[in-house]
């Protein structure tokens, strides 16, 4: 990262960082410069030029750098871009539900899901992180809606069953 000041740097309180779990695998990092390789020769060489066009923003999208942090203020997420940055940040106050359940590749994690109208972010914290980030959910917004995602999808797998006829 370069010198970047994140935006919840001066937020005062308890700051709780997502953990990164998007770790691509060598040759997934290898095949994707290496499409960026081809889309850029087949847009100088070729009539498509928009092939460069691509090869530019993808090869953006993977020196691009995520940031997820959840502070008293809310859901704030920090993109470092090559050119430029992008602040995104969801207020307690509008969100409508944070479902949590474990994460299934590692159980010190925990994954919440941050629900803010029609759209859910997800990002995975430390089991001790999530139950803090629900404490501070259900004290910054007492109408916040709290699910355990793993009992839901539960329910949500007997009620398919049950209309189902066993032979």
């Amino acid at each position: 990262m370069r010198n970047t000041v994140l935006p919840w740097e001066s937020v005062p309180g308890q700051k709780y960082n997502a953990r990164n779990t998007l770790q691509r695998k060598k040759w997934t990092k290898t095949g994707g410069w290496l499409l960026v390789a081809i889309l850029l020769l087949g847009g100088v060489v070729t009539q498509w030029k928009v092939a460069f066009v691509f090869a530019v923003l993808y090869a953006l999208a993977l020196i691009m750098e995520k940031y997820v942090t959840v502070t008293e203020r809310g859901l704030e997420i920090f993109y470092q871009m090559q050119f430029t940055t992008n602040y995104d940040r969801w207020d307690w106050q509008d969100i409508y539900a944070v479902t949590h359940e474990p994460d299934p590749h590692d159980s010190a994690l925990t994954v919440l899901y941050f629900t803010k109208g029609d759209r859910t972010k997800h990002n995975s914290f430390d089991n001790g992180d999530a139950k803090a980030i629900l404490k501070l959910a259900k004290k910054r917004n007492p109408e916040i809606r709290i699910y355990d995602g793993k009992e839901t999808r539960n329910k949500a797998e007997a009620i398919r069953n049950r209309g189902k006829t066993r032979k």
